[in-house]
């Protein structure tokens, strides 16, 4: 998966987002405050994994990046293409 962070709710954290489709070297990085600090790690294991991505995943969808289910991982607008909207690659 190429979604990697930098810091720890609460506070800021820096994202670093690179396409996984193919040979494409897209890479993004922006900065997003989390006011709300993680699940306790035994009481929410993925929660507590998933914190800081489950908040960015609004962000990264208004940004064109779209999540192809299946191993997949982040495609970038460019490579998402046209039929992004319904969550499906453009096959090309």
């Amino acid at each position: 998966m190429s979604l990697m962070t930098d810091g720890k709710a609460p506070g800021p954290v820096r994202f670093h987002l690179a396409c996984d489709r193919g040979k494409c070297t897209e890479r993004i990085s922006f900065d997003l405050v989390i006011s709300e600090p993680r699940p306790d790690e035994e009481a929410d294991f993925l929660g507590h994994i998933l914190h800081e991505a489950h908040h960015a995943a609004p962000l990264i969808a208004d940004l064109g990046w779209v999540f192809i289910q299946g191993g997949e991982g982040y495609w970038c607008p460019a490579c998402a293409g046209p039929t992004r909207d319904t969550g499906t690659p453009d096959p090309s």
